[in-house]
């Protein structure tokens, strides 16, 4: 089979996004009808460099890396995928990521840069911060960190991410890596509930960098509660 370049970018795609579903290949634009989609997704499986991966918790086939993938995508890519997990809560996250980097697309952000681009460990003032955005995307110019929150993270895990964030900032790393200093966080989580919740633990921080957003308000379908 003789891979296209539009057929790398979208293994490519899939290995960095853990896992994509027929419609979110179709909303990522790689293809313009359902069709064709099914076809190049069926042609790609066949040559080993898609999996079909089997699920009882979604409708639609789950697609994710296959064995000749890392071939087509290389060996630094292939370092960022090795050893990640499949579990149904695993999963659930990945797809709700790219349905929010699907909306956000649609809404004029641009430049997606995907979570395993984007890990940084550093220590400032003799600690030591972990930031570990689900992704980042570009609006006006400004990047854009992106957490997609689905409710299983404590409230301490969640200040520390927000700890994380303002040292990444205070610490001049953000301007060094990223060229501004304007720090722009977008949290997506799951209800109006919860989001109160997480708006209570980012008062503990000077968080003026901080949206809150749920899935209902920027019109985002959230794949429901696998277990």
């Amino acid at each position: 089979m003789r891979l296209t370049q539009r057929d790398i970018s979208l293994i490519r795609d899939i290995a960095l996004s853990h896992v994509l579903s027929r419609d979110q290949v179709l909303g990522l634009s790689y293809f313009s009808s359902v069709s064709r989609t099914n076809v190049r997704l069926k042609m790609l499986v066949r040559g080993r460099y898609l999996r079909i991966l089997v699920t009882p918790f979604f409708k639609q086939n789950l697609y994710i890396a296959g064995p000749d993938a890392l071939a087509a995508v290389g060996e630094k890519i292939a370092r960022l995928i090795r050893g990640r997990g499949r579990s149904p809560q695993f999963l659930q996250h990945a797809l709700a990521v790219t349905n929010v980097r699907i909306n956000l697309k649609e809404r004029g952000f641009t430049f997606w840069r995907f979570e395993q681009q984007l890990w940084q460990d550093f220590t400032w003032r003799g600690h030591r911060y972990e930031v570990r955005p689900d992704g980042l995307a570009y609006r006006e110019g400004v990047p854009v960190f992106i957490e997609v929150d689905l409710g299983h993270v404590a409230a301490a895990k969640f200040a520390s991410k927000l700890d994380g964030y303002q040292a990444f900032q205070e610490s001049g790393r953000l301007a060094e890596i990223f060229g501004t200093e304007f720090l722009s966080v977008l949290v997506v989580t799951t209800g109006k509930l919860r989001k109160t919740n997480l708006r209570e633990v980012s008062q503990r921080f000077a968080t003026p960098w901080l949206t809150l957003q749920t899935f209902e308000e920027l019109e985002i379908c959230c794949p429901g509660a696998w277990r």
